[in-house]
């Protein structure tokens, strides 16, 4: 069973418990049937703030729904019935092989029986297409020849009118164009295009438009701007005859079934490629597709999980609280239960059943809530969010609708049940007299034994951590058995010293050694839970077991005026109350934490954009590249002719370029290969650019005069690779301890080391780490080496060229990359403005942080109405309190500030034990994982913003119940009966 369906089973199981305690204990039941009707107000606030745990799960899970449909949605609508994709492809190139391997596949799928439905074979070219008439171009066009006898499982080519096509009917010259295209180039039907194939050589093809396809079926192919030709006019256009570089295979069952028998055909197609000995690769493109898009929503659902666990936790406290203080209000009644013949476990049924109703209804409305929630989360991240051609619709499973529903009555009913039992546990006479419980030795027994068991789990967590070296055992381990020791210690009247040194060291555990704790990627979002717990924890209780010492020392400093009665009176009820105190400070602290951390990221992010700019562009302003591979001939002469010097500083030295090769690297002697980028970068950029190194060799040797130089600066460093070609500088990312990638997933190096860069074709390298940047560069990522390197190992069809400017600061960037894409279309050259495509990828981040704060504006919410309802309790019960205070002499105003200092106070400490603790942890994850990368700086306006906001929400929604309770008249207060 899985773990929804044994939380399904445990709900049914306590309702008809419940049900047949309703039958069988009527007596129980009116009570508890009266005290809902008795009291429908406190029944409403009671359900919402139950509800907001099940609402956040409900939201978590209706969201990664959405996820989930919108990018399954978009797998079927960019490949169509195509479910396996068979092509020789290396580096994201599609290099071309011959058709006649089509037929011997399909023979021997046709033998095997494999269930298939079409196979076909495909010519696909990327390049630059221009429409003179329409005055428009575009440098990424998708060229497709088919082979129309061959698409009947692939379905026809459908004009805006419904008209059915295949590309059989189009004379040589003729194509289709899908209406993406068609809008891409500004087409219509008739028009002349004009194709520039090819790099280096290149071929100009001048085609008409035939007709204008819809966006579906095969015309939706990875949602891209398609051109459709016949496969042998394609072939003889591109100088491919008797080739083709993609096979399309479509399985029996449509475009959503197939898929089921995929693992079978993907069998079929590598079984078929490896007896015929083909340098093919099968890619089950639609279940990979599918699994991918499954693994976003549970990704989303788990992000929104962890960022609504505090939530989550802060509803747990006030149905605590809630509890807590029904139960002292009930304290009469309870006592003459008790005293007519009920036993302890009578009141604890009476209160499960009451519960029983608050936890079936909350749960119920929270499940619904929760769809309102997740369709605004939705709504924001459509609009803040980037996303593509990938079209957002709300979207909810209503299985997770009844798990939220499960998993919120299942919490709420554990909650209720433990604070039930601990209501349940009073004495009589004690009762009575309004007297609290007394230390006795079977209470301390107690203590002590739940102190020792805590220990054990503790040492058992922290032993399990260690050895299997799991975050999730070490993070809690240490503190869960420093608390243990502590309640141990508690038993012997040494609570406060025992507790606060318990905490002091969980404190110090989180913060000191962060490096320690996680360096496995394990469950990576559950020990960030674990981890704001403890800390928030341990900081409560060093708050709650400290702050009557601090304050009792403050107040014996204090002037003996008509403040100082108001001060003791406001400060003793929450010092008294140490576990109503606790549990009110957690919810706001927990929540502030969070916000805290996120409001620092943001802070973090803004305060380095500059620098991080500057180290990933390494003094580079403008990157271009081309779109297809091969090199641009005389492009330094073309540019020249078309372009001042006075653009570039420093002139024609602030252009630099670049051979890039998509490649395969691996350590020399190991197995195992990575996906890396080969820069092979010119004597402009070796000497022009701006990266720096972690470390690099003390000397290497220059095959030009044979001598060892000593390497003394980052200039020395990149100038060895042009004097010695077998030295290569590989970025940050493949050097130093990472948190979050597993080092088995990267190639792992230091200077010294030596690493072979190989392609398809089986050219090879071998190459000596000569330094390691500081940088893991967003857009040059990679190995580098000198450009003659590149040039005379891999052919020139194998790489692409990549330009750096570095632009005078009085150049227009926008123009000067509009004139440079104009004048190098043909060659479908691309520009990008880095600092413009850093602060996009920040703005969404930014964008991505701020729905997180507002998610988490939940909690802070059931913070805040936490709060509210406590204080407005408070004054139901002690109302009795306040008409002595006022009898012997306190005025209105006397009992007004006493309420409002007793909420300031509890604000005070949630709002600053979040804030602190947030600020510290942030601060000691920058050392750890980024001091080297962004400057530290605190955003204390946002901090300032946060922190406004909150108390001023405390204080506005409880001053409604403290102005009530000043003016409660002493009569009427002192005689008061609910």
């Amino acid at each position: 069973m899985t773990v929804p369906e044994i939380a399904l089973f445990a709900v049914v199981v306590g309702i008809v418990l419940a049900g047949l305690l309703l039958a069988t204990r009527p007596l129980l039941a009116r009570l508890a049937a009266r005290n809902i009707r008795r009291r429908t107000t406190r029944v409403v606030i009671v359900i919402l703030g139950l509800l907001v745990g099940t609402a956040v799960i409900s939201s978590s899970l209706v969201v990664g729904d959405t996820l989930s449909y919108i990018f399954l949605e978009d797998v079927y609508v960019r490949l169509g019935a195509i479910d396996e994709i068979v092509s020789n492809e290396f580096g994201g190139q599609l290099f071309s092989f011959a058709e006649t391997n089509l037929t011997q596949i399909r023979a021997d799928l046709i033998t095997a029986k494999s269930p298939v439905d079409g196979i076909a074979p495909t010519l696909l070219k990327v390049m630059p297409v221009r429409n003179v008439a329409g005055n428009k171009g575009n440098q990424q066009i998708t060229i497709m020849g088919l082979n129309a006898s061959y698409e009947r499982a692939f379905g026809p080519l459908t004009t805006r009118d419904g008209r059915s096509l295949d590309t059989g009917a189009l004379r040589p010259d003729d194509v289709f164009a899908n209406a993406r295209a068609a809008a891409d180039l500004n087409a219509t039907p008739g028009q002349n295009l004009t194709l520039f194939y090819g790099t280096t050589n290149q071929t100009l093809v001048h085609t008409t438009v035939a007709d204008i396809v819809r966006d579906e079926g095969t015309a939706s192919y990875e949602r891209r701007a398609i051109l459709f030709m016949d496969l042998r006019s394609a072939q003889s256009a591109f100088n491919e005859n008797g080739s083709i570089n993609l096979i399309r295979v479509s399985n029996v069952g449509g475009v959503v079934e197939g898929v089921a028998v995929s693992d079978q055909v993907t069998q079929d197609l590598r079984l078929s490629i490896a007896s015929h000995h083909l340098a093919l690769r099968v890619q089950d493109a639609k279940a990979s597709g599918i699994a991918q898009a499954v693994q976003i929503g549970r990704a989303a659902t788990e992000l929104f999980l962890v960022m609504g666990a505090f939530g989550i936790l802060a509803g747990i406290l006030l149905i605590v609280n809630i509890f807590v203080m029904l139960a002292e209000e009930r304290k009469p009644e309870l006592v003459i239960a008790r005293a007519v013949g009920f036993l302890r476990r009578d009141l604890l049924t009476a209160f499960a059943l009451e519960g029983t109703f608050y936890a079936i209804v909350a749960a119920a409305l929270g499940a619904l809530a929760g769809l309102g929630l997740g369709y605004v989360m939705i709504y924001f991240f459509d609009r803040l969010v980037p996303h593509g051609d990938v079209v957002v619709t709300f979207h909810f499973d209503p299985t997770s609708v009844i798990t939220a529903f499960v998993a919120g009555t299942a919490l709420t009913w554990v909650t209720i049940l433990l604070a039930s039992w601990r209501v349940s546990r009073l004495n009589i006479v004690r009762a009575i007299r309004d007297l609290p419980e007394p230390g006795t030795p079977e209470r301390s027994r107690d203590v002590l034994i739940a102190g020792i068991l805590t220990s054990l789990a503790g040492l058992a967590l922290t032993a399990w951590g260690f050895l299997t070296d799991t975050g999730i055992g070490k993070i809690p381990g240490p503190p869960v058995l420093a608390i243990g020791l502590g309640v141990a210690a508690a038993s012997r009247g040494w609570a406060r010293i025992a507790l606060t040194l318990a905490s002091l060291f969980n404190l110090a555990w989180i913060l000191t050694p962060v490096g320690l704790l996680n360096q496995r990627t394990d469950n990576v979002s559950v020990a960030f839970v674990m981890t704001g717990i403890i800390l928030v924890g341990s900081g409560i209780l060093i708050a709650v077991f400290n702050v009557s010492e601090v304050l009792r020392a403050l107040l014996r400093r204090a002037s003996r005026g008509a403040g100082r009665p108001v001060l003791t009176t406001a400060v003793s009820y929450p010092t008294e109350k140490r576990f109503r105190t606790g549990m009110t400070v957690a919810m706001f602290a927990l929540i502030l934490f969070m916000v805290t951390l996120i409001s620092m990221v943001q802070g973090l992010q803004a305060s380095s954009l500059d620098t991080f700019v500057r180290q990933q562009s390494g003094g580079y302003d403008v990157i271009a590249y081309t779109t297809s591979y091969g090199e641009i001939p005389n492009f330094r002469q073309m540019l020249q002719q078309n372009f001042s010097d006075r653009l570039f500083l420093g002139g024609w030295s602030g252009v630099s370029s670049a051979s890039v090769l998509p490649a395969k690297v691996q350590s020399v002697g190991g197995n195992r290969s990575y996906d890396y980028t080969l820069w092979g970068v010119d004597n402009f950029l070796l000497r022009s650019n701006g990266y720096g190194f972690t470390s690099f060799l003390p000397s290497y040797v220059n095959e030009s005069t044979g001598l060892r130089e000593d390497l003394t600066s980052r200039e020395s460093v990149w100038l060895s690779l042009r004097y010695n070609h077998s030295l290569a500088i590989v970025d940050r990312s493949a050097a130093g301890p990472n948190q979050f990638v597993p080092d088995e997933s990267r190639l792992r190096v230091v200077p010294g080391d030596r690493i072979r860069a190989l392609d398809g074709a089986g050219h090879t390298v071998d190459l000596t780490i000569v330094g390691v940047l500081e940088q893991a560069l967003q857009f040059t990522s990679g190995v580098f080496v000198d450009q003659d390197v590149v040039r005379a190992v891999f052919p020139a069809q194998e790489r692409y060229t990549a330009y750096f400017f570095q632009m005078d600061p009085t150049a227009d960037v926008g123009a000067f990359r509009a004139d440079l894409e104009r004048v190098f279309f043909p060659y479908g050259l691309q520009t990008i403005d880095i600092r413009e495509e850093i602060g996009r990828a920040f703005d969404a981040s930014q964008q991505v942080l701020t729905l997180m704060e507002a998610y988490l504006g939940i909690g802070l919410l059931v913070g805040i109405a936490g709060l509210a309802v406590i204080t407005l309790r408070a004054v139901v019960e002690r109302r009795t309190q306040i008409g002595a205070l006022r009898a012997i002499g306190f005025t209105r105003r006397m009992v007004l500030s006493v309420f409002l200092l007793e909420i300031a106070l509890i604000a005070v400490l949630g709002v600053g034990i979040g804030v602190a603790l947030g600020i510290v942890f942030a601060y000691k994850v920058y050392l750890v994982y980024f001091a080297d990368i962004i400057v530290f700086s605190i955003p204390w306006d946002r901090l300032l913003l946060i922190v406004g906001v909150a108390s001023i929400a405390a204080i506005a929604s409880t001053a409604q119940p403290a102005i009530r309770a000043s003016r409660i008249p002493p009569a009427e207060a002192l005689r008061y009966i609910e």
